[in-house]
């Protein structure tokens, strides 16, 4: 009989099997406060989505006049001011988003805009007719289902749990209308552009004033976009922010339009197209003789206005198509500059460069 004796080094096999604990224990904390952080992700979501729920559902009737279910379903957007659908840049995304959905299961695709402005005045269907009266959208809860999806995703596994969601609540709905409010964003991994330019183009009317500006900005053009809210004193938004001590907001003025004297020595052959929602920051750059800003005010889409005139919305698509046809797309960010997502939404619109600047 033979015995076979294993002499362990006593020292490396503490030392291995420290390290094999401690590499356990670091992976699953890891894990941990991954899946905290989803889970808070996901609460948060469940919150902000049944708020919007409750907001929209107090303005539908529960009337016994439609007593049949439709074999079939047309999802309706709605941009109807029942909830505060966020600016341009967030239902855009949330429209691209709903089309995508609607486009993959083969369901009818319809857009009701019309707070605070019909969004026709602007934007008119270009290859998929989207349009649909007021009239035949029927606020009744017999005929309609509500579909809430209210928050952004950050990472690629939340927007397939968003679209899957969305997905998973249009096919299982039997109602003739389905009607969804979301500013969900996982249109970026469903062939944004495609998705926008099936939609929408430009109203002869928004042709014209785009035309003009080129003409006058040149073809060959970047741009850089800003979004300080209201830290500069000048800006109402619904996300509310105290303005910078008058020091502090003169020290982050100088900053930015540093920036953009910055960035025009790395592009000297490109005029320089200026978005921001500051007014104090346009007429800032508007004196260097390579920049350009078109005339206007900037408004909250969510913000009520007593003036709903063509003039005081159309800066906003003025200066989204133009960003959308720059060659080199950037953004300003900072502490007290917020990294907006409407210029990064207009770079996909044609598939341009984007940067960000931060500083």
């Amino acid at each position: 009989m033979y015995y076979y004796v294993i002499i362990y080094n006593k020292s490396k096999f503490m030392s291995t099997l420290f390290g094999r604990a401690l590499r356990y224990i670091q992976r699953h904390t890891k894990r941990a406060l991954y899946a905290n952080r989803f889970y808070n992700w996901y609460i948060f979501s469940r919150k902000l989505s049944r708020l919007w729920y409750e907001a929209a559902n107090k303005h539908y009737a529960n009337s016994m006049a439609y007593s049949e279910r439709a074999q079939s379903k047309t999802v309706i957007f709605l941009c109807n001011g029942f909830v505060e659908h966020g600016g341009w840049g967030d239902r855009l995304k949330g429209i691209l988003s709903t089309y995508a959905v609607c486009k993959n299961i083969g369901v009818d695709f319809r857009l009701s805009f019309t707070s605070p402005f019909p969004l026709t005045d602007y934007l008119v269907p270009n290859t998929y007719d989207w349009t649909i009266g007021e009239d035949e959208v029927i606020y009744d809860r017999t005929v309609s289902d509500v579909i809430t999806l209210e928050i952004g995703a950050e990472t690629d596994w939340q927007a397939r749990k968003q679209y899957d969601y969305l997905k998973e609540n249009i096919l299982r709905s039997s109602a003739r209308q389905i009607h969804v409010y979301t500013n969900a964003h996982f249109a970026y991994n469903h062939g944004f552009s495609e998705l926008f330019n099936e939609l929408f183009k430009p109203t002869e009317r928004l042709r014209v004033s785009l035309e003009k500006c080129k003409l006058e900005l040149g073809y060959d053009y970047v741009s850089v976009s800003s979004r300080f809210i209201n830290s500069l004193g000048d800006f109402e938004d619904t996300q509310k922010m105290n303005a910078l001590p008058q020091p502090l907001r003169q020290q982050l003025l100088d900053r930015c339009v540093e920036q953009v004297r910055l960035l025009h020595e790395s592009n000297p052959n490109s005029r320089i197209l200026v978005c921001s929602d500051s007014s104090t920051f346009l007429n800032a750059v508007s004196a260097f003789p390579y920049t350009y800003v078109y005339s206007g005010r900037m408004v909250h889409f969510d913000i009520n206005n007593p003036d709903h005139s063509y003039e005081l919305y159309e800066k906003t698509f003025v200066d989204f198509m133009l960003i959308a046809e720059a060659t080199h797309i950037y953004r300003l960010e900072t502490r007290w500059v917020r990294n907006s997502g409407f210029p990064y939404a207009a770079s996909k619109v044609y598939g341009h460069p984007f940067h960000s600047i931060c500083f």
